[in-house]
């Protein structure tokens, strides 16, 4: 048996407390399985979504706050603080600025996304983290749901014109998509800034 089909297996078996700590611990390995048990009707598109979603949001959130201990720690070896100073320099510019791309991106490159939320963890306040994680957890798992809900109502398999490049292509679009028009969306639903007001976590 192998690992897929051992997933499946609890997957089917105990439900909720398998997706929802597949998506703290392991993520798409767990919830893309989740999403073709959807796909053949076993469950809900919402239940999946929603327990993945919720999962998620819970990982990223803890590994945020434990994130400056880890990052000073990991900074008290001198052999990493004088490697890591020119990358973090670089890093500063080009993304602490755009947490929501910057998160989204992070989301489906293996192995990044909680060493971009450690990184992120010293340079926004939670609030601003929140959001920006709300949103770009909410695109990356809908792009997942999909692959997996497709994959197990046999589509995927009824059009060997989709191949592996157009997979890439619809992710790319996707990520366009989401960096151009979310972080202005989310932005509408900020609380607005009153003069003289401190940012959240700050202090």
């Amino acid at each position: 048996m192998n690992f897929s089909t051992t997933t499946l297996a609890f997957l089917y078996a105990y439900q909720f407390p398998v997706l929802f700590f597949g998506a703290v611990f392991l993520g798409e390995t767990v919830i893309i399985p989740a999403a073709f048990l959807t796909g053949e009707g076993i469950f809900s598109l919402g239940f999946v979504f929603w327990t993945a979603f919720f999962g998620t949001i819970v990982a990223d959130t803890l590994c945020f706050a434990a994130g400056p201990a880890l990052f000073r720690f990991v900074h008290s070896f001198s052999f990493v603080q004088k490697r890591s100073e020119r990358v973090l320099a670089h890093l500063a510019d080009v993304y602490a600025n755009r947490p929501f791309n910057t998160l989204l991106i992070s989301k489906f490159v293996f192995c990044t996304r909680f060493l971009t939320v450690i990184y992120l963890s010293q340079k926004l306040s939670p609030v601003r983290f929140f959001f920006a994680n709300l949103g770009s957890a909410a695109l990356w798992l809908g792009t997942v749901v999909a692959v997996g809900y497709l994959a197990g109502r046999s589509i995927v398999n009824l059009l060997p014109f989709l191949s592996d490049a157009t997979y890439i292509l619809i992710v790319i679009v996707i990520l366009v998509l989401g960096t151009r028009f979310g972080p202005a969306w989310f932005a509408k639903r900020l609380p607005p800034k009153t003069a003289g007001q401190e940012p959240p976590g700050s202090g």
